[in-house]
């Protein structure tokens, strides 16, 4: 039985923010979604409301319809102006099996998404590595994830790569990095291991 550290870590673990904008109906008013997961998501909306209440809420994907009776975990305004916006986590409460199985199809096509653009990413830097490895006079970033915690530290020896993790150039911004390793985090072994050799061919000399 998972302990409730654990099941905070697994739903956690199972969010996935989109990269294009998702129109969400909530209750009579529109928003869209700010992560999604297989038990709720956050989205960013017109409509007040309260902790607790109730929610019908849906969205719309390739012809597609999802529909939940979600409830407000937490609410709290996000922007004033007109119209003011309000950020909500919602759990979703009743669904059937047609918006179950769509709800995965999304996460599933978020994530792919996401590591496509990070392995073109990483492409990128392979491409430029001349002109990186010159601007960070050869530094680089090893990254290492043990259990669930990423351990991160500077070298300038990028041939040796971990085999639980990779190294990047020391040029990444905190927030690529931080994206990076979230998605090599989520990612099945194949995908870790594309990642790796990604950025192997980043750092070549």
């Amino acid at each position: 039985m998972l302990s409730t550290t654990e099941t905070v870590e697994r739903r956690v673990a199972e969010r996935v923010r989109p990269a294009t904008p998702i129109h969400v109906t909530f209750g009579r008013g529109g928003g869209s979604v700010v992560d999604l997961s297989d038990g709720g998501m956050r989205i960013r909306h017109t409509v007040a409301t309260m902790r607790g209440a109730e929610m019908r809420v849906s969205f719309e994907w390739q012809q597609e319809r999802f529909a939940a009776v979600a409830v407000v975990l937490a609410s709290r305004v996000a922007a004033l102006g007109t119209p003011t916006m309000f950020d909500t986590r919602l759990r979703f409460q009743r669904l059937n099996s047609g918006s179950k199985e769509l709800l995965a199809r999304v996460m599933t096509a978020i994530h792919s998404r996401e590591l496509r653009r990070w392995i073109a990413n990483l492409q990128g830097w392979s491409d430029e590595a001349t002109v990186e490895n010159s601007e960070s006079d050869g530094t680089f970033l090893r990254c290492r994830l043990i259990g669930r915690t990423w351990k991160t530290t500077w070298t300038h020896d990028a041939s040796h790569p971990p085999s639980n993790g990779f190294t990047v150039p020391a040029t990444i911004s905190k927030l690529e990095l931080e994206t990076l390793c979230d998605t090599y985090l989520h990612a099945n072994a194949d995908e870790r291991h594309l990642i790796q050799l990604m950025a192997a061919e980043a750092v070549r000399e």
